[in-house]
């Protein structure tokens, strides 16, 4: 064989595995490559630490499922999650920070309507999706226009409807007649007593269901001491007591009731999802009665509820708490989403979102034009030590006991 010849061969040999090379790094260039970022902010210190770190544990938790599975659109996903201190005005330097400097590409939205209501604008002028399992605000979602997607299965003007559609099922002699209504100084639970637009809320509910309320008091949020309010409710003979604040106030308020021997028919710690949080056995017999929401139960079966609630029980969680469960509800969300537009693009997410249903821990979502899902709702009773859920009837694991014990 003559040089030129022998030259041929060698290039060839050496271009054939050139091209073999490159077909077998082509799929691991795809899963290795530049990995998708999903951005947020949590309250890992401040007020909001104990809520906020069950959504980190849930973020933790997700992150390592999708990885697992190959990540989306075929990439690995990172997660950059910042402390806001519980702080709106560090939120917003966080989420400028987020969208300009980290160029993340799906947003997710912090705990609370204070922290997370200041951060909207921000996301919105970035022409970003805000997926939000971090709080309700049904006046921003309305003013976003359909930008923010929620996982809150109900929103503040609904936040009191379970618990009056239990009473309305009542006999006569268990149905309160007085109400004492407390409501911290805040927009959301502002939002919770009022309503909107003559619609909703805890006063127009009252007022529907033949309820005198003879105590409506709001109190600033850095309220520490409740006697005097416990006081003026126990004094006028409140048979429902409305406690619609935020998780620290609202256990402050259950140690007071205990403190000051008032037993109300019905307390509803209806401002916050505070008795499905860790804290809320830890106040002992001032827990026992109490009502409180959630979004969705263990035996209803929606997708890796089931296996999230096994997970808390390891952190020491008899109750899955309500932030885990709408935490984890929108990372599927965004989740089935991109898989499903098979883009980042906010647009095609978009129009992916509102053209199909999204199975959740949370329920299956088909959501409506303002991002929420149609309106679904747990009502739990901390009976003996444990939550159990006394409305609706279909999902009933004990009857309520009214008055409370």
């Amino acid at each position: 064989m003559n040089n030129a010849k022998v030259g041929s061969a060698v290039q060839g040999a050496i271009a054939t595995l050139l091209l073999l090379a490159v077909s077998l790094a082509a799929p691991a260039h795809a899963q290795g490559g530049k990995p998708i970022v999903i951005g947020g902010s949590l309250g890992l210190t401040g007020a909001f630490a104990e809520p906020a770190a069950d959504y980190k544990a849930v973020y933790d938790r997700w992150l390592d499922q999708v990885n697992k599975k190959g990540g989306l659109l075929g990439r690995q996903v990172k997660m950059v999650i910042y402390n806001d201190e519980s702080t709106p005005t560090v939120a917003q330097q966080l989420y400028n920070r987020l969208l300009d400097q980290d160029q993340i590409d799906l947003v997710l939205a912090p705990f609370s309507t204070f922290v997370g209501g200041a951060i909207v604008p921000i996301v919105t002028s970035h022409k970003k999706l805000l997926f939000n399992g971090g709080f309700v605000g049904i006046n921003i979602f309305k003013n976003a226009k359909g930008s923010i997607i929620g996982s809150y299965t109900y929103q503040e003007p609904d936040y009191t409807r379970g618990v009056f559609e239990l009473i309305e099922t009542l006999p006569a002699d268990k149905k309160p007649k007085r109400a004492a209504i407390f409501t911290a100084q805040n927009p959301f639970p502002l939002v919770v007593r009022d309503g909107v637009g003559g619609k909703g809320g805890a006063l127009n509910f009252a007022k529907e269901a033949g309820i005198e309320v003879v105590v409506n008091e709001q109190y600033p949020p850095n309220t520490t001491d409740f006697t005097g309010l416990v006081q003026k409710a126990k004094a006028a003979n409140a048979d429902l007591l409305l406690q619609l604040g935020l998780p620290n106030d609202t256990l402050q308020v259950a140690r007071t009731i205990g403190q000051q021997g008032y037993k109300p028919g019905i307390f509803c710690t209806c401002g916050s999802q505070a008795t499905t949080l860790s804290a809320w056995p830890k106040l002992g017999s001032a827990a026992e009665g109490a009502f409180g929401t959630t979004a969705s139960w263990p035996s209803q079966g929606f997708a890796g509820l089931a296996e999230l609630a096994d997970a808390f029980k390891t952190r020491g969680y008899d109750t899955l708490p309500t932030y885990a469960i709408v935490g984890y509800a929108i990372l599927q969300v965004m989740e089935q989403a991109v898989e499903g537009a098979k883009s980042l693009d906010q647009d095609a997410l978009k129009t992916h979102i509102y053209g199909n249903e999204f199975k959740t821990a949370a329920g299956n979502f088909k959501y409506q034009d303002d991002g929420t899902p149609v309106f679904s709702q747990i009502l739990l009773q901390f009976i003996n030590g444990k939550n159990q859920v006394i409305w609706p009837t279909q999902y009933k694991t004990a009857a309520p006991v009214i008055p409370m014990p």
